[in-house]
């Protein structure tokens, strides 16, 4: 049994476990530790497909990621970091993986947009070195922009935004992942070893051509998209899954189940 589960910051709908991914995640993290599930990084996990256990991911590297937040309606929140500070007691292998964006240009443009909804600041990179440094958090690569709508342009080569499907050449490949590497890799002195899709969506070009190619040149060993299902054995490592908070579980019974079904099936 071998599972990713993936948690979004902004998710905060209301100050409950159910809507709310920071309380989530403290909630899952103390119930994994209660049934004695390991949670390992996703280098321990992906070693070996004998092992079992859970691991975290983290997806669009906000500010609240790495600081607490005041958010405009919900006061001052605590950071995904403290609440792994807080796990580490009890799970001693938790450290979790966090695809950030990496263009400043593109986390300003979000930032604007989001700042009534979400309070300022939200896509600052000032917490990046101590999140690294911590030994709680790897960050990894999400992408340059995100390909995100939001945005006035991207760096897709005919400016086709709202999907990562769009990214079906070298020449957006290229743009949009190796240059996010590069960046992030200079930001830390870490190159990113793990790719997540934007949106979940998997080109198939980069599934099957690009990054079999072109990834290991750049230090990536693997890429998730957001397919609900346990790691199997003969999965591409192009295209691993994850579940995502809020849409496929929220409560202990429900993650249960998901872990239940995982080690039903063998996955």
């Amino acid at each position: 049994m071998r599972l990713v589960l993936t948690y979004h910051a902004t998710r905060l709908q209301r100050l409950t476990r159910e809507g709310c991914d920071l309380l989530s995640l403290h909630a899952d993290l103390d119930w994994l530790a209660d049934q004695g599930i390991a949670v390992l990084p996703l280098d321990d996990l992906l070693a070996d497909p004998s092992i079992e256990g859970v691991a975290i991911t983290l997806d669009d590297g906000t500010r609240i990621d790495g600081w607490p937040h005041l958010h405009p309606a919900m006061g001052l929140l605590p950071s995904m970091l403290q609440i792994l500070q807080h796990a580490k007691r009890r799970l001693p292998r938790l450290c979790v993986s966090n695809f950030v964006i990496a263009s400043p240009q593109a986390r300003d443009v979000l930032a604007t947009h989001l700042v009534a909804e979400l309070g300022q600041s939200l896509m600052d990179a000032d917490w990046w070195s101590t999140a690294q440094a911590s030994g709680l958090m790897q960050l990894e690569n999400h992408s340059w922009d995100h390909n995100h709508p939001l945005l006035p342009s991207s760096v897709q080569r005919e400016n086709k935004r709202g999907n990562f499907l769009a990214i079906d050449s070298a020449e957006d490949a290229e743009a949009e992942i190796a240059v996010a590497s590069d960046v992030i890799g200079h930001a830390l002195g870490r190159r990113p070893r793990y790719f997540a899709y934007p949106f979940g969506d998997v080109s198939p070009y980069l599934r099957d051509v690009w990054l079999p190619d072109r990834g290991p040149a750049i230090g990536l060993h693997a890429a998730f998209s957001t397919e609900p299902r346990a790691i199997r054995g003969d999965d591409d490592r192009w295209a691993l899954p994850r579940f995502v908070c809020g849409r496929d579980w929220c409560t202990d019974a429900q993650l249960a189940a998901i872990i239940d079904q995982a080690r039903r099936l063998g996955a």
